[in-house]
């Protein structure tokens, strides 16, 4: 019996890097070159269709619209019809949408396959973080920080690559863009589709007494309030610290640099502070990484030079990626095996309404309310709020060990 596990486990371990890395590509592709790189393509697509302001803005809107419609159906369905099933529909609607913007020739039609592209990435995530997590449950937390920092990744590579592909591509370039996008993300699919495999936890019998009562169950109501908390606040930097820097009288060159800051340490920081979960304990390292983004977003008030805002910087793009692992890891830990992409889905919708909410009070406070200062104020006191739901909420007695390890 103990040769028997032994085995397995090390037949687990063998398996972790070939799963990891596919599931990482499958992030970059689904996530990381469509939401996360829309607003280095947007302005290519602005131009090349002929598009107003508010049409470019519609577009964007559309993207959120699709990833809020299915996100929260990700875990029902997964639970249906198999995790595998659903993040590979999720995969082949993403690469249906890239090649459709790579030859669509109107606005509406660009809304159509925008929002498909929104729905697509949405159904992907949450079942492979169940997948990934069901292997590997002793691992929950790198395993989430490297899948998460897939979108990070993708966002600094369309960075460097959009504008070099669009200068040397028959104009309009974007439609360049798309193509090579939609080209990678189908290769991916298919070794996805070769190398995943749904865990044992999504064949088990479905049973009632496991199944969670979602809106009567206080511990994932917290997590999901922590998770609302973060998605109001972590836009804030991203959307205002370049013009904040600028009103500052930093030049553009310097707030851009700065703003890279954030980008490399949000591709190190969801592995980090996973790895830090696992080793020192779930509640801890939350707790310490919510403190690190209130000191990010405090820090330039209090002190508005260079220094401060490179130091915000690493501290904001470590924790955008470390408290979105560390919050779904929490919700793992609070549901059986086979619930676990419910759950992540359940608080998802969460997170994206705190992402719709949150640039409208930054804005309005920056508006009416002491300009981008106060708008880093909020931000910081959104994460206080974070903060103090993680302290007040305490794990059950049954559940302590888990939610430590």
């Amino acid at each position: 019996m103990e040769r028997a596990t032994s085995t397995a486990a090390a037949a687990r371990q063998h398996a972790f890097w070939p799963m990891i890395l596919t599931g990482m590509f499958m992030v970059i592709a689904t996530s990381g070159l469509t939401r996360a790189a829309f607003g280095a393509v947007l302005p290519y697509m602005k131009e090349g269709l002929g598009l107003s302001n508010s049409e470019s803005g519609l577009l964007g809107t559309m993207m959120f619209l699709g990833y809020l419609i299915t996100v929260g159906l990700s875990g029902p369905m997964s639970i249906k019809w198999g995790a595998k099933a659903v993040l590979l529909t999720g995969g082949w609607l993403v690469v249906i949408s890239l090649f459709g913007l790579a030859i669509v020739p109107s606005f509406w039609l660009s809304c159509l396959f925008i929002l498909i592209m929104g729905g697509g990435s949405a159904l992907v995530f949450t079942p492979l973080v169940s997948i990934m997590i069901a292997a590997f449950p002793d691992k929950r937390g790198v395993v989430l920080g490297l899948l998460l920092s897939g979108a990070g990744t993708g966002m600094f590579l369309s960075g460097i690559i959009v504008p070099q592909i669009v200068s040397h591509a028959p104009q309009p370039g974007f439609r360049t863009v798309w193509l090579i996008f939609g080209i990678f993300a189908l290769i991916v699919q298919i070794v996805s589709y070769m190398l995943l495999k749904n865990s044992s936890a999504a064949a088990q019998t479905k049973g009632s007494q496991d199944k969670p009562n979602w809106f009567k169950n206080k511990d994932i109501l917290v997590t999901a309030g922590i998770y609302f908390a973060v998605g109001m606040a972590y836009l804030v930097p991203m959307l205002y610290q370049t013009s904040y820097m600028m009103e500052l009288q930093f030049s553009d060159t310097i707030a851009g640099l700065t703003f890279s800051v954030a980008g490399i340490f949000g591709i190190v920081g969801g592995p980090g502070w996973g790895a830090l979960s696992d080793r020192i304990g779930l509640r801890k390292t939350l707790i310490i990484a919510i403190i690190s983004a209130i000191i990010g977003n405090v820090l330039p008030v209090m002190f508005e030079n260079l220094f401060s805002f490179i130091v915000s910087a690493a501290l904001l793009g470590s924790t955008i990626g470390g408290i979105v692992t560390l919050v779904q890891a929490k919700a793992s830990h609070q549901v059986t095996p086979m619930y676990i992409s419910v759950v992540i889905g359940f608080i998802s919708v969460f997170y994206a309404v705190g992402q719709m909410l949150g640039p409208i009070l930054a804005s309005t406070f920056i508006e009416y309310g002491g300009g981008f200062a106060a708008a880093y104020l909020f931000g910081g006191a959104v994460y206080l709020i974070a903060l103090l739901l993680e302290i007040l909420s305490k794990p059950k007695p049954q559940d302590s060990t888990s939610s430590e390890q």
